[in-house]
């Protein structure tokens, strides 16, 4: 397989890239599967296309739920000291200073760092919100 690759790369360039689609094969992932995927920089992400069952509602009649930047709030989390790290439901999001995205209802957010005793709250977030939040670590004795 590698000599044909490489055949057909010094003869016919253009056509090289297609011997790499011989032995891929489609995969279908469950709904409600989670997938981790890994972005470079600020890259924007419009909820309403991750949001197909609202759209669906309205086509079919069912109640219109509004799938735009309305559905998720933004939360600017801040510690003393900073670079503690920031866990929401169970996942870690980053580092503070930060400001993430969170949707509709109930969220346990926990504020750690070496040293100190975590910082945990339970929040309940509203559409179209900008929330602050400020953790004030204590030090361990």
């Amino acid at each position: 397989m590698t000599g044909a690759i490489v055949a057909t790369s010094i003869v016919f360039f253009p056509a090289a890239p297609f011997f790499l689609f011989m032995h891929g094969k489609d995969i279908t992932i469950p709904k409600g599967t989670e997938i981790t995927a890994y972005i470079a920089g600020d890259t924007p992400l419009d909820p309403a296309k991750f949001n197909k069952q609202a759209v669906g509602a309205a086509e079919t009649g069912g109640p219109k739920i509004e799938a735009t930047t309305s559905a998720v709030s933004s939360v600017a989390i801040k510690s003393t000291p900073d670079g503690a790290e920031i866990t929401i439901d169970g996942k870690l999001v980053g580092t503070t200073p930060s400001t993430v995205q969170l949707t509709l209802g109930n969220h346990t957010i926990v504020v750690e760092k070496s040293g100190f005793k975590p910082w945990q709250r339970t929040m309940t977030v509203t559409a179209g919100g900008d929330i602050n939040l400020e953790a004030t670590l204590e030090k361990m004795p």
